[in-house]
Order: structure tokens, then sequence, then C-alpha cells
């Protein structure tokens, strides 16, 4: 698999990521984008794209003006849970789902 392929890859827990996109951001961050990807290169990637959704897509709410405190909301905290169970797909049992917060639509269409 190219290091293009392998970012388009793990961005999808979010959605889909397009050619171009996936380039640049190989490009962006030293990576030839039709390199095929060695496991360090996977291992790196894995830590850039992290990071890069922490900074990005998910963020604190607000920051004092010295900057050495931030402040989550609650739907923060459960929007970055639910980003990290699609990332590793896993399916809450309504137990666990309750203790953590969140909804879980369950297909009850067989129970007649």
């Amino acid at each position: 698999m190219t290091i293009a392929g392998y970012i388009k890859q793990r961005f999808s827990y979010i959605g889909e990521m397009s050619d171009v996109g996936a380039s640049d951001f190989a490009l962006d961050f030293g990576f030839n984008a039709d390199k095929e990807a060695s496991t360090e290169d996977k291992k790196l990637i894995g830590t850039l794209i992290d990071g890069f959704i922490e900074k990005n897509i998910l963020h604190p709410t607000s920051v004092d003006e010295s900057g050495f405190s931030a402040s989550w909301s609650v739907d923060s905290i459960k929007t970055h849970i639910k980003l990290l169970l699609k990332k590793y797909g896993i399916d809450l049992n309504e137990e666990t789902a309750a203790i953590v917060g969140l909804s879980v639509i369950k297909d009850v269409s067989d129970i007649w």
C-alpha cells in the first residue's frame, strides 16, 4: 500500500479523503505519497493523523488568557469519545454507553 493510500485509510474513520488531499498531507509532512508505506512510516503517519485531528478537529471550547487552562464542554468530550470509538470500530453495548453518557441506536427490527 502506498503512503497516500495508507493516509486515506487512516482518515476513513472520520470521512472520505481525496487522492489530492492524501498527496498534499504526505507532502506537508515530508513523505513521498507514491512510496510503499513501511511499518515505521505507518507508525509515524498514525501519530501525525491523530495529532492533526486532535489539534484541528477536537479542541477545547475555551482557553484562558495566560494559556495554561483549557476548558472542555461535555459535548466536546462526548464527541471525542465517539470519534475514538469509531476510529477503532468499537460498538458499545447499552450498559457501557449509559455509563459514559452516550446514546446507542439499536436495531430491533427483527423482534416481531
